[in-house]
């Protein structure tokens, strides 16, 4: 990000948030997944995901009625459950979507040299989390906070959180020499990090402009897990 974005602060949307949106793939609730979706019927289905993002964002997972979503979506009930069973079966939706893009994140993170290049290759990799981030913390929050109660919708977040850090143990494996013992903790350790961080800083509770925040976790992540050194 160059110099003229400074001041935009992180809890704004980006270019590259509203581009996850309009690349996702997901089949929907159980109803959807029971027919072949034309082009109109994705839209609708789209519109009616990210009404349900808003108004979760808004009331929280628990306190959101379909009522909501569809005067947000500015659509039908009728319409609703021509694609989803519930507001749990939106919500799987919304996970597995989520899922889909942080495993496909995940893969997108090149082998991170000591150097400058590896700081820089970790520093846009943060950029496009902090992007998917912000557009799906209100989901992500939902299950990370436990405000879902549902067995397997905590097993659905759990499939999300393991497939992600796939990638991100691979990539700390290849350290050399090893941060710590086991890759698995330290690639969780860093998924804390990047998470919360990102969390803190969507919701604002202190302002802090984008390119502090991803100057500053590039920097604690590379020197303490990737072993970076002098950059300049």
């Amino acid at each position: 990000m160059g110099k003229a974005e400074a001041g935009k602060m992180a809890g704004k949307p980006t270019k590259q948030a509203a581009k996850t949106a309009a690349s996702s793939t997901t089949a929907g609730g159980g109803p959807a997944q029971e027919r072949t979706l034309r082009s109109q019927g994705k839209k609708t289905l789209r519109k009616l995901l990210d009404a349900a993002i808003v108004v979760f964002d808004e009331r929280g997972y628990h306190a959101a009625r379909v009522d909501d979503i569809v005067r947000v979506a500015k659509t039908s009930h009728g319409t609703f459950y021509l694609y989803f069973s519930s507001k749990d079966d939106l919500f799987r939706a919304l996970l597995a979507d989520v899922g889909e893009e942080m495993v496909a994140l995940s893969e997108l993170l090149p082998p991170i040299t000591r150097d400058r290049a590896g700081y820089e290759a970790l520093r846009a990799w943060l950029q496009q989390f902090y992007a998917l981030y912000s557009r799906y913390h209100p989901v992500i929050r939902a299950w990370m906070d436990t405000e879902v109660n549902s067995l397997d919708l905590e097993g659905l977040g759990v499939d999300v959180l393991g497939g992600f850090m796939t990638g991100l143990i691979k990539r700390v494996r290849e350290i050399d020499p090893p941060p710590v013992d086991d890759p698995d903790t330290a690639a969780l350790a860093m998924v804390a990090m990047v998470e919360r961080f990102s969390y803190f800083a969507v919701i604002q509770i202190i302002p802090v402009e984008l390119d502090v925040m991803l100057d500053t976790l590039a920097t604690i992540l590379h020197n303490g897990l990737f072993g970076g050194i002098d950059r300049r």
